[in-house]
């Protein structure tokens, strides 16, 4: 038995590290949305050079279409000015990966010192630019922010 479980043991180590990356916002689309030009992946999970994040559990107003509102516009002004040209930590989300959009779902944390700092899912949250939106199929639980 001792054998089994360490084989085992062994798969998942061997297997893809956790799924963060880490990398420079090119683009802010919207409060919740944004570009990350990678400089540190897993290959793994993450074959592109250039991803377009979602931010997990959390919903911002819109900027577009019939329900396009000011908060919309504010809400991304702020992601804007936190995350446009900045360093951020992305833990990707292993159970779904990406949303009928093709974007990565993600916790973004903001770099401090070169290390995963602030989580600006729930900073955009605590700023009144956001609300979660704990959607169940994904990895992340917003409570545990």
């Amino acid at each position: 038995m001792k054998p089994i479980i360490f084989c085992l043991l062994f798969i998942s180590i061997a297997s893809c590290s956790p799924d963060e990356a880490y990398g420079r916002v090119t683009n802010v689309v919207d409060g919740d949305t944004f570009d990350v030009a990678l400089g540190d992946y897993s290959s793994c999970q993450v074959a592109e050079d250039v991803i377009r994040i979602r931010l997990a559990d959390i919903d911002t107003p819109e900027t577009r279409g019939a329900k396009a509102c000011e908060a919309g516009k504010e809400a991304s002004a702020y992601t804007r000015t936190w995350l446009q040209s900045t360093y951020v930590f992305l833990d990707l989300d292993d159970k779904t990966g990406k949303d009928s959009f093709g974007c990565w779902i993600a916790v973004v944390y903001l770099s401090e010192n070169n290390q995963p700092g602030r989580n600006f899912n729930k900073q955009l949250v605590d700023s009144g630019h956001a609300v979660i939106e704990d959607f169940k199929n994904n990895e992340f639980d917003p409570r545990s922010w």
